[in-house]
Formats: structure tokens, C-alpha cells, sequence
């Protein structure tokens, strides 16, 4: 049996199955993996709504995203045109819905997939400029090691109309599947879209099996580090200026001090309260920074091999930012991540940076804030490797 062009259903982003309350007055509530309520093809964004209604008939169905058609398993013991009172509660925790007419792409490396979701006020020009960028951006993950850090995740586009950023804001949503939301703004144009950060920040996060709360300097460290050490891979911009993205960082992060009295979990797990943004976030990088070159100086691989480690071993798992640290030393054969993360969980200020850049070859112009490169400096070889990706 089927029921064709029931508006609603493509709201639903994979098969699965729904119950389907089918009630007078033209409600409906459809239950998935998540929970959302619908008036009239409108969606209820409240966090809980009690809804009275009269229903209809109840069916349970299995339905093919993409369709309008949903195939029904039998229930005959349910009498047909039956009304039944009932009152429901619909618990509306992360309220999940696309317009019917959203596009749908993929993004693929061999077997691992992106799926994409647009609104449907892209037009298809603005389609393909998305879709290229988010090519771009997924191409300069996959220099860390040569793959995606995630066999399967989905990257949701929303639309903006700020003039002020091509992409004004972006989150990651971790569960099965990991989401990526990123808001853009696509009349700015592909140039504007490939040079901001945020995408690459975001995607970033997907690095690490993180659970997403707890020491989220350690989160956004990473994100922040491989932010400018991916774009500048995949070439949209030099060395020089990704070791001055990061040196200038570290400043800002240090001017920061009006919370030092708290250390860096404390300030990090109450941001809303701190705002202690760049403490938080160039401290988390100086940590990465300083795990990858003592791999490096040890001869133990790089931060780049032990991150493909983690991923091989626990994709899907969740995980603390400690349980993350002491696997990553396991996996290395290496006593690095976790003492790291002692001293700098509880630092009271940004530790000191500018000795191990200075060990780099990176070296700044306390006049004009601009840095350059020095080839004889202890490390120099290092801070190319770090660069270039090689061992």
C-alpha cells in the first residue's frame, strides 16, 4: 500500500521509520530518530508543546528520503477512520527540519562520504560556488593524512544575509552522524567564501573523537591550529603568513588576563561568563603546537600520524579531552599529550610561547608585528615539516 504526496515527508533526511499521526485540522506530528512537531507545513520551535488533537489514524510506515512515497506495514487490527483523543507532549530538544524542496549533494573521497544539504533558497549557481568551496575546504582536511577524518558526516547550509562575513557562523553537532552547520552568505562570492576561516575551523573539530564538553581549550586548540596549517597546505596561503597567523594569535591570547586568577579549564568551561575567547582558544594551539614538535624532536611521527591513529581506533567513540591525551601518548608510544595537558589545564595565563618560536625560525617584529623566517634556527627544519606535512 502506498500514500502518495504527503507534503510533509521530505523533511526527513534518511529512511527510517515514523510513526505517523494523521489528525483532524490539518496537524500532524511525525516521530524519527529526532522529535518534531508540524502546523500546517510550519515548524513548532518550542522546546516542549502539548498538543491536543483529534487523530485520524495512526500507521506505522517506512519512508525513502528524496520521494513522497511512503510504503505502510499492516496494522488492520487499528479500525479504519476511528478517532481517538489523545493529548501528546512533544519534547522538542534540537527541533530538525529542512524545507521540502532542499538539495541534496555528496561529496566523496573512495568510500568515505559527505552529505550535503542546502536550503532551498540557493539558486543552482549559488549551488555549484557551495559546492566547490566545500570541496576546497574538504580537500585541505585531507592533508593532515590523506583522508577525512570521518568515513561519514553531513554538512548542513544555511543561509545568511550578513554583508558582514561570507560565513558569520558555524557549529559541529557530534552524533551518528556527526552534522556541520555552517551559515553563509553565497551572494559574496567563491573568493570570499575560500578565504574566510570558519569552515576550515569547523571541519577541523572532526580531528578528534571529543564528547563536546570539558576542557574546550583542548577542542578549539586543535581546530585552531590545523585552521591555518590546512589552508595553508592546500595553498591559499604561505608559510610566512600562516606562522604570523599563529604568532599574532599568541599575542592576542596573552593580552587576555583579566581571568588569571582562574586556570584554564575554569575559564574555558565557562566562556559564557569569561569570554576569555583567546586564552582559551591560542593557549588549546599552543598545547598542539608544542605535542607536535616534541613528537618531531623524538623522532616518535608527527601530530599528523597520531591523529590518523586515533581515527583508525576510535571514530566513533566519545571522548574526554584526558581520555583523548592519555590515548594519543598510548598510540604513540610517547609520554607528550598527557603531561601537556597537566601543565596547561592548569595554567593561570597563556604559557610562554615565545622561546618555542623562536626554536622554529620564527622570528617577530616587535615594531611592526610582521615575523620572519629563519633557516639556521635550531628547529627550522621542523617548522617546515610542519608546513609542507612531512615527517
Amino acid at each position: 500500500m502506498l500514500i502518495n504526496r504527503v507534503p510533509f515527508l521530505n523533511v526527513v533526511e534518511r529512511p527510517c521509520t515514523i510513526l505517523l499521526i494523521f489528525p483532524q485540522k490539518n496537524r500532524f506530528v511525525g516521530v524519527s530518530s529526532r522529535i518534531f512537531s508540524l502546523e500546517r507545513g510550519q515548524e513548532n520551535k518550542a522546546k516542549g508543546t502539548l498538543i491536543n488533537m483529534d487523530i485520524t489514524a495512526i500507521l506505522l510506515t517506512q519512508y525513502k528520503p528524496g520521494t513522497n512515497e511512503v510504503a505502510l506495514n499492516p496494522m488492520s487490527h487499528l479500525p479504519a477512520r476511528v478517532f481517538y483523543r489523545v493529548m501528546l507532549t512533544v519534547l522538542l530538544f534540537q527541533p530538525f527540519s529542512v524545507p521540502a524542496s532542499s538539495q541534496y549533494e555528496q561529496i566523496t573521497h573512495g568510500d568515505q562520504r559527505i552529505a550535503v544539504s542546502y536550503p532551498a533558497s540557493l539558486n543552482e549557481a549559488e549551488r555549484k560556488i557551495t559546492h566547490l568551496w566545500l570541496q576546497k575546504v574538504a580537500g585541505a582536511l585531507m592533508t593532515v593524512y590523506g583522508e577525512l577524518p570521518r568515513d561519514s558526516f553531513r554538512i548542513s547550509i544555511e543561509r545568511s544575509s550578513s554583508r558582514s562575513s561570507p560565513v558569520p557562523w558555524g557549529r559541529v553537532e557530534r552524533g551518528k552522524p556527526t552534522k556541520v552547520l555552517l551559515v553563509i552568505n553565497p551572494d559574496l562570492g567563491y573568493e570570499s567564501l575560500i578565504s574566510d576561516w570558519t569552515a576550515f575551523h569547523e571541519l577541523s573539530h572532526l580531528l578528534i573523537p571529543y564528547r563536546g564538553y570539558g576542557n574546550i581549550w583542548f577542542s578549539e586548540g586543535l581546530a585552531t591550529y590545523y585552521q591555518n596549517i590546512i589552508q595553508a597546505r592546500s595553498g591559499l596561503f604561505d608559510e610566512t603568513k600562516m606562522w604570523h597567523k599563529i604568532a599574532a594569535g599568541f599575542e592576542r591570547g596573552r593580552k587576555q588576563q583579566r581571568w588569571n586568577h582562574f586556570n584554564l579549564t575554569e575559564v574555558s568551561d565557562n566562556l559564557g561568563e569569561t569570554r576569555q575567547y583567546m586564552r582559551v582558544h591560542w593557549s588549546g594551539v599552543l598545547y598542539w603546537l608544542s605535542a607536535d614538535v616534541e613528537l618531531r624532536k623524538q623522532h616518535q611521527g608527527t601530530l599528523d600520524n597520531a591523529l590518523k591513529q586515533l581515527k583508525d581506533c576510535c571514530e566513533w567513540h566519545s571522548m574526554s579531552a584526558q581520555a583523548i591525551a592519555r590515548k594519543l601518548d598510548e598510540l604513540a608510544k610517547v609520554k607528550v599529550f598527557v603531561p601537556l595537558f597537566e601543565k596547561y589545564r592548569e595554567s593561570f595565563r597563556i604559557p610562554e610561547y615565545k622561546s618555542i618560536l623562536t626554536d622554529l625560525g620564527v622570528k617577530q617584529n616587535t615594531w611592526t608585528g610582521g615575523i620572519s623566517l629563519d633557516d639556521d634556527a635550531p628547529l627550522a627544519d621542523i617548522r617546515r615539516q610542519v608546513y609542507r606535512n612531512k615527517p
